[in-house]
């Protein structure tokens, strides 16, 4: 790190005391959340069948084993025997409940300011009515359906209605073009596609149903198509395949028995982004996935049954359902948005806040440095007195961007910053209210066995950057990849089956604070030091002149790797390479030196706002381009420039 932190943020009597962790621990005459801790690692069976418990769980058939270990940690089987289904939690029996079935579940408003709200009760009803379709339509258990939708109502009826139909849902990203959607349509065989004329962003409406059928082309096994009518806008209907919801879900039944699942029974396929080759399917079941989801809610994000959630975030990620299952685990509402967080200006986020009364939002670093170099007049002017969590996840945070988020209530509200991944569904280190906070950091969470080891997998000292690792298994943990279990191996369990390695770079600092300095394949190696490019824009962002910044390594043939910065200004500045390239010499000490800096107008990016360091480096090296289908903004990556020497610049 460049200089040591201070603590920020002390948890109060009455966040520790009003929290879901401290009446667990309460319940288990658990001290201090280091005890938990410690009895959580030790006995991960006590932990979380004592969380099902806690959390009021519900299974068809209890589970006669906990945990099953026998196959390692690549292959645990959780709640062996227990049938379950992950919408019964979090719909079916709070609709059946008299005291919650008419409390809010979902709350909508499109980018143009229509509005929808549903109750559970409500929730249930159109839930069924969409699994009831998808049988009409010979949808059968274990089929795989697949959702190319927006940020509107029907993509959560749409998938909780596929999880009580017993079928395996497969989000899929609503920025994607057709060879992308064709590729995982493909790879998994779906049988049926649901999806929307179009929708909203950014004042333009975005057609989906004509991307879909162009994508459909080069797909055989799709057999049906259902789509809602977000824009009420005439598209092509292919006869015997293609249905209107209007004409089939919202005439169906509203009566359905949800189908109790064996706790290893899949529901869905997920798709994450490979450097290179095909995506990833990544598979995931019932009993895993609502537990896991659910704790992360409830001892993570701390959310409260009179909570109201609302993340920045999109469907087509994990980040889209956790925090629905988190907000559903104790029947919170949630709140989706569906257009640009900048329209019609940069306030639309904190007037959904305010008029909305949110008490947990979360955002992504990128969209939180949009937010603070446009929308600071409309946060000064907002009330933000109803928030109480402040969420962050993704990639890493800047200091000076997690400062002004704190900010946001004049440091009350503790910011819960988190890391994970779509692998195992939640986070694997993330702070808590029980703990203390430094500017970006993170903490380790219970029964996870998070560890900080080098590339043989040895145990680093504090202050060392290493490799974040896992030691126990995840109730969410992927089953696998889709048909193709070594490829899964070989990502996850390079140094042996006794660790997960997750492709993240961390640091441990000498008060057990631990902060995330980025992706370990974006690593560069500077004077001999392994560096996160987190360490390094962290100091470049804090220059007033300096919105966001990315930095790859590029090889050099004295350093090995040479420093390469691009900078994206802040509007109406324009510093110049020279002086952003001494910024970080006099922040940072000479060998991390920018040795080429790049002033552009944007980064590529994903639609949940990650910076593509990988597709940068490739760009400008010259190399072949991985896989793009996450990319959002196309054109930013075309306008990078390439280096002198490159494939490109010599062709």
């Amino acid at each position: 790190m460049a200089r040591r932190r201070s603590v920020v943020w002390q948890p109060t009597p009455e966040y520790v005391e009003g929290s879901n962790l401290w009446r667990f621990m309460q319940a288990h005459g658990i001290r201090d959340y280091s005890e938990l801790l410690r009895r959580s690692e030790e006995d991960i069976r006590w932990f979380w069948d004592a969380f099902i418990r806690f959390a009021g769980f519900e299974f068809y058939e209890p589970y006669r084993e906990v945990l099953d270990l026998s196959g390692g940690l690549p292959w645990p089987k959780w709640f062996v025997g227990g049938k379950i289904n992950i919408a019964h939690n979090f719909v079916d029996k709070w609709a059946a409940h008299p005291e919650t079935a008419a409390r809010p579940a979902l709350i909508w408003e499109g980018e143009d300011g229509e509005t929808r709200t549903y109750t559970f009760a409500e929730l249930n009803r159109e839930a069924n009515r969409f699994a009831n379709t998808l049988q009409a339509l010979g949808v059968q258990k274990g089929d795989r359906v697949a959702l190319y939708m927006p940020m509107i109502p029907e993509t959560v009826i749409a998938l909780y209605g596929i999880y009580k139909s017993g079928a395996i849902a497969v989000p899929l990203f609503s920025g994607f073009g057709p060879d992308a959607i064709a590729i995982r349509l493909n790879d998994v065989e779906a049988k049926a596609v649901v999806t929307a004329d179009g929708f909203w962003r950014g004042g333009q409406q975005v057609p989906l149903k004509a991307t879909l059928d162009r994508a459909l082309e080069r797909v055989r096994s799709v057999r049906a198509v259902i789509v809602a009518e977000r824009l009420k806008s005439a598209v092509d209907m292919k006869a015997g395949r293609d249905t209107p919801w209007r004409e089939s879900v919202a005439t169906a039944a509203d009566q359905f028995r949800t189908l109790p699942m064996d706790s290893e029974d899949l529901c869905m396929v997920s798709y994450s982004s490979g450097t290179s080759g095909k995506p990833k399917g990544i598979v995931h079941v019932h009993g895993g996935l609502a537990v896991k989801t659910a704790e992360a809610g409830m001892f993570i994000f701390d959310v409260q049954p009179d909570d109201v959630c609302f993340m920045i975030t999109d469907f087509g990620w994990m980040m889209g359902q956790l925090p629905m299952f988190g907000a559903h685990a104790v029947a919170a509402p949630l709140l989706i948005y569906e257009g640009s967080p900048m329209y019609p200006n940069p306030g639309r986020i904190f007037n959904l806040i305010e008029k909305y009364r949110i008490t947990f939002f979360g955002a992504p670093a990128t969209a939180l440095r949009l937010l603070k170099t446009y929308g600071e007049p409309f946060r000064k002017e907002a009330d933000l007195s109803s928030l109480r969590i402040l969420g962050h996840t993704g990639e890493p945070i800047d200091e000076d961007t997690w400062n002004w988020y704190f900010s946001w209530c004049d440091g009350r509200v503790p910011i819960i910053n988190g890391s994970g991944g779509t692998e195992i569904f939640a986070e694997i280190i993330a702070s808590t209210v029980l703990q203390p906070l430094k500017p970006t950091c993170l903490g380790v969470t219970p029964a996870v066995g998070a560890r900080v080891v080098d590339e043989q997998g040895k145990p680093v000292p504090p202050g060392t950057p290493g490799y974040l690792v896992f030691t126990l298994p995840q109730p969410a943990q992927t089953r696998g990849f889709w048909k193709d279990p070594k490829r899964y191996l070989d990502t996850y369990f390079p140094l042996g089956s006794e660790l997960w390695w997750h492709g993240d770079m961390v640091m441990v600092d000498e008060d057990a604070f631990w902060f995330h300095l980025g992706r370990a394949d974006d690593v560069l190696k500077v004077a001999g030091r392994r560096t996160g490019p987190g360490e390094i824009e962290d100091v470049v962002n804090r220059h007033p002149a300096v919105l966001e910044s990315a930095v790859i390594g590029v090889p050099d043939p004295v350093k090995g790797e040479a420093i390469v910065l691009f900078v994206v200004p802040r509007p109406g500045k324009r510093p110049s390479p020279e002086e952003i390239s001494r910024f970080v010499a006099d922040e940072l000490g000479k060998p991390y030196q920018p040795g080429v800096v790049h002033v552009v107008e944007d980064l590529p990016k994903t639609r949940s706002q990650k910076i593509l360091r990988r597709l940068i480096k490739e760009k400008y090296l010259g190399l072949p381009l991985g896989d793009t289908s996450s990319l959002m903004n196309p054109e930013a990556l075309d306008a990078l420039p390439v280096a002198e020497g490159s494939a490109q610049s010599t062709a």
